[in-house]
């Protein structure tokens, strides 16, 4: 393998830098071509690495509903594995360089899933996908491939091995002669329950309304890191760009400034010549992030700067916030209701939800239930409630209250009611039919004549309605 010295660029991680592009094509030019004949057995997947052989006969592909194919070839005796991603496929010559506005890439992981080469363009290196034959009725797909992945370098540890500025070592790996035959895919939706809603974003650069013109998301996988990205473009062809992990969950954080593509992360592009400006530094603060309905509600901000400090711009991008919805075909809610009572898990095998009217406002019952044992739990809450977090009260007064109730064995116990107790809606979509959240609260008897006092923590709900 061949060692780069990285001295001239201060950077401590691999950094994707993407130039935004609408579309994705097959390239045009002079290319090398093959005579179109493969002469390697069905389902078969083939490649130099160095001046050493990658062959197996375990390949498989997955399109998704956004029309990204993944191709992903492994060797099962040495973990190696090949994984080529590619836009809107088709019988065609595509380019594989990471970086370049698509997603599309080419990676070879050795042995450390968590450090693969990556055909990254912004270190030098650049890959090529010939795609031969897509067979859409029959779901296969035959090509050729090359491309140079590039890497840290780490130690033992797992650190960065530096050179003697201080920066990081890097290594390519050639990946050559690389062909596959009919190899069978499969469509993938993805996410869950819930219905599309219309993108929202705007944010102000150095105090001038940001506008977007166009907002554009997707789920992207790298390096085992679900990622949603979310791009708006303006008028003047400004562009923002928010990667969010898609495990981040709800609250405030902080924006890195460098990202090998997995990271939290924004970016700045000015339309004009040069490189995107990062986050540094930046926050959000999430306020809604459902994995099942897809939607995202937040708001930003961040300083965008030249991450390798070559390009003095600097742009203020203040005020951001944005409601989107990055799962284009959602698929059914799957509703669960779990806690801990005293430290034991609490799993119901039958989960019931009703809607009752109190004092003419309409209520929630939801009722769980173990067979087995005839623990029941039941929560209880009005409809027209909104995300946030709530105190609960014992009883219902005027039809408002939030509260919950234990029975350790029915027809045998008594019901033991929240006293006090914690409820919290993270999310609440009433035309999708689905409400999420978690609970707290100290069962006990309000008549005082039973001691026992139960403990419920840990309580989580997805319902469907």
């Amino acid at each position: 393998m061949k060692i780069l010295k990285y001295a001239s660029r201060t950077i401590s991680l691999l950094l994707i830098f993407i130039h935004f592009s609408c579309v994705n094509e097959p390239l045009e030019g002079d290319f090398p071509q093959d005579d179109g004949v493969l002469n390697i057995e069905e389902g078969e997947f083939r490649a130099n690495v160095g001046i050493g052989d990658f062959s197996t006969g375990f390949a498989v592909g997955v399109l998704s509903n956004t029309d990204l194919l993944t191709i992903t070839g492994t060797v099962p005796d040495t973990g190696e594995s090949i994984v080529l991603t590619i836009e809107n496929p088709g019988v065609g010559t595509f380019n594989i360089t990471a970086g370049l506005g698509t997603q599309n890439s080419g990676v070879y992981i050795e042995t450390n899933p968590e450090n693969p080469f990556v055909s990254d363009g912004t270190f030098g290196v650049f890959g090529q996908l010939n795609i031969t034959e897509f067979d859409a009725q029959n779901a296969t797909v035959s090509g050729t491939f090359s491309f140079t992945g590039v890497r840290v370098v780490l130690d033992v540890d797992g650190n960065p091995v530096l050179d003697s500025n201080g920066q990081p070592t890097l290594e390519t790996e050639e990946i050559t002669n690389g062909i596959f035959n009919k190899i069978p895919y499969t469509t993938q939706d993805q996410g869950g329950g819930g219905t599309p809603i219309t993108d929202e974003f705007f944010a102000k650069v150095d105090g001038v309304n940001f506008d977007a013109e166009s907002v554009t998301t997707s789920l992207n996988t790298v390096a085992g890191v679900s990622v949603v990205k979310i791009v708006a473009v303006n008028e003047l062809g400004e562009i923002i760009r928010i990667d969010i992990p898609e495990d981040l969950g709800i609250g405030t954080f902080a924006m890195e400034p460098l990202s090998d593509g997995t990271k939290l992360i924004g970016l700045f592009n000015p339309a004009t010549v040069g490189e995107n400006l990062t986050s540094n530094p930046g926050t959000i603060n999430i306020t809604r992030f459902n994995v099942f309905t897809g939607i995202i509600e937040a708001t930003f901000e961040f300083t965008a700067t030249d991450p390798l400090g070559q390009d003095p711009s600097i742009a203020e991008i203040t005020e951001g916030s944005f409601k989107v919805d990055y799962i284009s075909s959602p698929g059914d809610t799957v509703t669960s209701f779990t806690a801990f009572i005293d430290g034991e898990f609490f799993g119901p095998d039958s989960i019931f939800v009703g809607e009752t009217i109190f004092n003419g406002l309409s209520r929630f019952n939801i009722t769980a239930i173990i067979s087995d044992t005839g623990q029941k739990m039941g929560l209880f809450f009005p409809t027209d409630i909104e995300i946030g977090t709530y105190e609960m009260t014992t009883n219902l007064i005027d039809g408002s209250e939030k509260f919950c109730q234990y029975t350790p064995e029915i027809g045998e116990t008594i019901t033991y009611i929240s006293n006090p107790g914690t409820l919290t809606i993270s999310d609440y979509d009433q035309d999708a039919g689905f409400v999420e959240g978690t609970f707290t609260y100290t069962a006990l008897d309000l008549t005082a004549q039973d001691p026992e006092v139960y403990q419920i923590t840990e309580g989580e709900f997805t319902i469907e309605f």
